[in-house]
């Protein structure tokens, strides 16, 4: 029997040292597990079956909480318990997200959607430190972003002579020729035009009729944003200076002038 001793105590300890193992891998599983973060939205909550379609304008708070409220609300309440009418709002697909040039200072959405049923979160709300209170939800399938009827901008009213510049970037393009040699005065613009009837001045260069250059006159309604337009490649490191144009002129398109 002694022969056979040394081989039992050698399969008893990889048996216990394998028991260990498998331990082990249980315990990392559930450090892993516990650092997930908690969702805290409720899957069960329904919508109320009502479609609706509302204005909103997102408040800005020093606080974890609802941002968007009615402009009706809004004038109703913002002296008197505001916070309790601000609403959640949820895109019902990830293509429905908030545009990056939406700019609160200047714009409202509008959305078709419908509310929850009970006041919640927004799906997939992760659990934070701060206390997160609970408020309606409007999940949305339609999204649309308008200027505020009553913005006005602090920059006073100009005319700009600009160049594009055909920089290999999704980056503003637009600068004053006259800033060339100047790299530290010259500055970059996005554009905007203000309404639909005037020419969008991103559309005049095809890739290759350099030079082009313009003179708008408007104003600049953003220090650090983007004009109102897709900019699905663009990240917010490009954000800058926006200019909001009420005239256009073309000066320059590659070898014609005075128009094209």
């Amino acid at each position: 029997m002694k022969r056979f001793l040394p081989i039992l105590l050698l399969f008893s300890s990889c048996s216990t040292q394998s028991d260990k193992t498998k331990n082990i891998q249980v315990d990392t599983t559930k450090v892993i597990e516990s650092l997930k973060p908690k969702v805290i939205s409720d899957s069960t909550n329904t919508l109320t079956g009502k479609t609706e379609n509302l204005e909103l304008d997102y408040i800005v708070w020093g606080c974890a909480c609802a941002n968007w409220v009615t402009p009706t609300d809004l004038d109703k309440y913002q002296d008197n318990k505001l916070a309790e009418h601000c609403i959640f709002i949820e895109p019902a697909s990830d293509s429905m997200e908030l545009p990056i040039y939406f700019d609160a200072a200047r714009h409202r959405i509008k959305v078709k959607g419908q509310f929850y049923t009970r006041p919640d979160y927004p799906k997939g709300t992760v659990q934070t430190e701060e206390q997160l209170e609970k408020a309606r939800v409007f999940r949305y399938t339609e999204i649309q972003v308008i200027d505020k009827p009553n913005f006005k901008p602090n920059s006073k009213v100009q005319t700009l002579t600009l160049s594009y510049n055909a920089i290999s970037c999704t980056c503003a393009q637009w600068s004053e020729p006259q800033f060339d040699n100047n790299p530290e005065k010259r500055a970059r613009y996005w554009l905007e035009p203000s309404n639909q009837n005037l020419i969008n001045a991103d559309t005049l260069f095809d890739g290759e009729n350099l030079p082009v250059q313009i003179k708008v006159t408007g104003q600049i309604v953003s220090e650090n944003g983007f004009p109102k337009r897709n900019l699905s490649k663009v990240g917010q490191d490009e954000a800058g200076k926006v200019f909001r144009y009420t005239k256009i002129q073309v000066l320059k398109n590659g070898q014609k002038k005075n128009g094209y």
